[in-house]
């Protein structure tokens, strides 16, 4: 049964993995996002990873040639696990992500999870239905998704109107 699981990558080759993925013909998928660059001569928006040395592909774990293959493309490093086995990513996370970056929602990801806080679910806009954590960050508030497999969270920042407590 195919499932998506996350890879770790070397440091900075997220893209160029992905391209080797595709070639091999593997489902790939790396979130991107937009970041502006400056140079000494020049500014430049250009599409950074949104989780840094991430990709994820979705595979079926008990097809053993399909792994070598995904483990022997240059740039990959490993399967993310935990006690020595690949642990999947929920489909339903994939697919936000998937939906944020198509709206071009205004992300970033955080090395740290914040404490817990409250929960809250979106009422309007494109991020209808989706729950989250907010967090207070000076004056400026923002709502936090967890992707818990990672171990990574996602700022995402909504009006607080657009909120409603669960």
């Amino acid at each position: 049964m195919k499932q998506w699981f996350a890879i770790y990558t070397r440091s900075r080759f997220e893209k160029r993995t992905y391209s080797l993925l595709l070639e091999r013909a593997v489902e790939v998928y790396l979130p991107l996002v937009k970041s502006w660059r400056v140079w000494s001569d020049r500014r430049k928006q250009i599409d950074v990873p949104l989780l840094s040395s991430y990709l994820f592909v979705y595979t079926d774990m008990a097809d053993y040639k399909e792994q070598v293959t995904i483990l022997n493309t240059p740039g990959v490093v490993r399967f993310v696990s935990f006690e020595g086995q690949a642990v999947p990513i929920p489909e339903q996370q994939i697919m936000i992500l998937k939906r944020l970056s198509k709206e071009g929602i205004d992300m970033k990801c955080m090395d740290e999870s914040p404490p817990p806080g409250t929960m809250v679910t979106i009422e309007m806009g494109p991020l209808k239905g989706l729950t989250g954590e907010v967090v207070h960050s000076g004056n400026r508030k923002k709502v936090i998704i967890r992707i818990d497999s990672l171990d990574k969270c996602i700022t995402v920042n909504i009006p607080l109107t657009q909120l409603g407590l669960s």
